[in-house]
């Protein structure tokens, strides 16, 4: 089953290699999820264990949640079309909010079941075969978010790194899971359903912390401190400031626009290429900008830029 995408995929020059890298890895992801998602359910009904049903829901959001982001990828990768100029890469970010938004279901499904527990409440029985379920579920989670982790940095992707805070999320569950049995063997009727509050309490903290991430991009957060790039704006020759920079867009596909000064006799071609070489030097300098617009001005002390909050430079117009 593969999981790792090849070394020679991991560049922002290749947008669909990298979304079939990604699809590849979410591919083999879905299947290991839903192994251990059925593994916690049949243990869960055969027991009556609230905390791992709940754990096996965690599980089946793990394999949904791949779901929603094989179809944010394949959406992603289309190209750039007169309706989408700036192509289809959010919809890789939606994806992403698609699996926060699944999480918080989940949540609502196992404060219903506990709370019905708690209603009438009951001592389960656990056995041994439980026990085997959760380390082999736990050894498999580990397992899918080294993978998710390595190839989220290697492919600078929001949805697999969401996707492994999912999944050690999962795993964190299953640890308090195997804490519930092992109180409750000794008795400790109120330890199942304490467990499965506690896997909500988890599922809700990396939902916001994947809300953080999308949020983030959609928003039009900056991506690029402003003065970095004016600075890498005037190392290159002829350059006399750098102002209104601006960026926004993950962080492997970076939108990033700024107005250069120039020398007001310069011939037109001149300062053109100029930009050019402004716009493959600020290229070069961060792998994840795709794009990037460089506005040519003639350095008048009318177009200057004064001073921003942050010392940036700021100019009208």
């Amino acid at each position: 089953m593969p999981i790792a995408a090849p070394d020679n995929l991991m560049t922002a020059d290749s947008p669909y290699l990298r979304r079939d890298a990604i699809a590849r890895v979410l591919g083999g992801v879905l299947l290991l999820n839903l192994a251990v998602a059925v593994a916690k359910l049949l243990y869960g009904y055969r027991s009556g264990a609230i905390s791992i049903t709940a754990d096996g829901v965690h599980s089946l959001l793990d394999g949904s949640s791949n779901v929603i982001g094989l179809i944010g990828v394949f959406a992603a990768r289309k190209p750039p079309d007169s309706n989408h100029p700036y192509g289809h890469r959010k919809y890789e970010t939606f994806a992403a909010l698609g699996v926060a938004a699944m999480m918080f279901f989940g949540c609502m499904e196992i404060l219903a079941t506990a709370l019905e527990r708690w209603r009438h409440p009951r001592l389960v029985a656990i056995t041994g075969s439980g026990f085997v379920v959760l380390i082999a579920t736990i050894a498999v989670n580990l397992f899918v978010v080294a993978i998710e982790r390595r190839e989220g940095r290697r492919l600078q992707s929001e949805l697999l790194a969401s996707d492994a805070a999912h999944t050690g999320s999962d795993v964190l569950a299953s640890l308090l899971v195997m804490v519930s049995f092992a109180a409750t063997r000794f008795g400790i009727s109120w330890a199942d359903l304490a467990a499965a509050v506690l896997i909500v309490a988890l599922i809700v903290r990396a939902g916001f912390g994947i809300l953080k991430g999308t949020m983030s991009t959609l928003s039009d957060e900056r991506r690029i401190e402003p003065k970095v790039v004016e600075h890498e704006a005037l190392a290159e020759p002829g350059v006399l400031e750098a102002h209104n920079v601006r960026s926004r867009g993950p962080d492997d596909d970076i939108h990033l626009d700024l107005h250069i000064l120039v020398d007001p006799g310069m011939r037109i071609a001149d300062a053109h290429r100029i930009g050019h070489r402004v716009e493959g030097r600020l290229r070069e300098r961060w792998p994840g900008v795709t794009d990037v617009i460089v506005h040519v001005e003639p350095g008048l002390e009318s177009e200057r830029g004064t001073p921003g909050e942050e010392g940036e430079l700021k100019a009208e117009g």
